[in-house]
């Protein structure tokens, strides 16, 4: 079986850097004819491994050989928790690089964990440009997985002449290896032209294009493309940041628009090894703020726990940091926090959680930006104060949240 595995990943390799090397990335995009003649060698390739696999096979080892392959509705290997989220403990909020000034939209236009979507059906919120996708379970989660070898998906999104000025979008991608560049997050025209497009994993890093525009910058401290990892665009009027995990790999001042407006998101996975994406967050805002408390109130979706945990994850920094800035340049003010859940759980325990985290943050506050304890007063609403209906993703996305009032 051992010998079956080593031949079927030299088989799937080989495939693999045939294939990209028909068929390098332009800007532009595929054509039509590229596309076909990449599912049909996809198809033959795979046809081609199994049946080499099974010329070796005995009958002792077929079973078990065909019991390790990808389910059709599930995936079999759990991928593991995200970066910004597995090392919480052992990284401290207040030394999250700088760079990393992620602050997702306060606006939530769509949300999706595929959670309300049939196993082994496309999703609903999504439109399909081409390939065959799946939504697949791995590890307690859904997932939207590509299941050839070339695929795009289009985040349906209300119709408009543009996307706004500021928005954010962000999502979990899943790979293994062998994959030279699986996934692309595409600005798209209304006549489907490219006007931007980042790229991973080019180089172990995430590439970008735009116009005559392009960087490529490798991930720190990666040594292999496998992996779950959160990826991360905050568009300011023409200006783009995309970041990874916690680091900004991207960040583009001026896109080029001699290709037209973006209208449209597309999201392409184009490995042989079955990417997926899920958590996807797309939402309008947050504006660059002059004065984060000049109504008296500040409410931010930025501050982030694990599921269930009143742990403040170390991807909260960049929101965290413009607090306790504001608390120095104002050293006579206090604060109050109060956290807000979903619907999601019991009204007393999800009480109990929002009331925790805001002490939470109140400790990340003092403890690691050095904020006097007596200017903060942390307290909890759990899911009695919603600012959206509990019945739509889009809905629970905005009563997660916490905020931030002059006392």
């Amino acid at each position: 079986m051992q010998r079956n595995a080593m031949l079927r990943a030299t088989l799937n390799g080989l495939f693999a850097l045939a294939l990209l090397a028909v068929a390098a990335p332009s800007q532009a995009g595929f054509g039509d004819a590229l596309k076909k003649m990449k599912e049909q060698s996809g198809k033959k390739s795979k046809e081609a491994i199994d049946k080499a696999v099974q010329v070796v096979e005995t009958p002792d080892t077929k079973k078990d050989s065909t019991a390790a392959a990808p389910a059709p509705a599930t995936a079999t290997a759990a991928p593991a928790a995200a970066a910004t989220s597995s090392d919480a403990s052992a990284t401290k909020v207040a030394a999250v690089s700088t760079k990393f000034d992620f602050v997702p939209g306060d606006k939530v236009i769509l949300a999706d964990d595929f959670t309300q979507d049939e196993l082994g059906e496309f999703p609903v919120r999504w439109k399909a440009i081409w390939g065959n996708f799946e939504v697949a379970e791995s590890g307690g989660e859904r997932w939207l997985r590509c299941m050839s070898p070339d695929g795009t998906v289009r985040l349906r999104l209300p119709e408009a002449p543009a996307l706004p000025e500021y928005w954010t979008l962000e999502f979990d991608f899943y790979g293994t290896a062998p994959m030279e560049g699986a996934m692309s997050v595409k600005g798209m025209t209304k006549d489907d032209r490219t006007v931007w497009e980042a790229t991973w994993p080019a180089n172990v890093g995430v590439s970008f294009r735009s116009g005559e525009f392009y960087s490529t910058t490798p991930l720190a401290g990666a040594t292999g493309p496998d992996g779950r990892h959160h990826f991360m665009l905050m568009a300011r009027k023409n200006s783009l940041k995309v970041y990874m995990d916690r680091e900004r790999m991207v960040n583009a001042p001026e896109l080029a628009t001699t290709m037209g407006v973006v209208m449209a998101l597309d999201i392409r996975l184009w490995a042989n090894t079955q990417p997926m994406i899920t958590n996807v967050r797309y939402a309008e805002g947050c504006k660059p703020a002059q004065d984060l408390l000049a109504t008296g109130k500040l409410v931010t979706y930025g501050i982030h726990f694990a599921t269930g945990s009143d742990v403040v994850l170390a991807d909260s920094a960049p929101i965290l940091r413009q607090v306790a800035a504001w608390l120095q340049a104002n050293p006579q003010a206090k604060l109050s926090i109060v956290g807000h859940t979903d619907n999601v759980g019991g009204a007393a325990s999800n009480l109990d959680l929002s009331k925790r985290r805001a002490a939470s943050v109140a400790r990340v506050l003092s403890e690691q930006f050095s904020i006097a304890a007596d200017r903060l007063t942390p307290g909890g609403r759990g899911d009695t104060q919603a600012v959206a209906s509990n019945d739509k993703p889009e809905g629970r996305a905005m009563n997660r949240r916490v905020e931030f009032a002059k006392l």
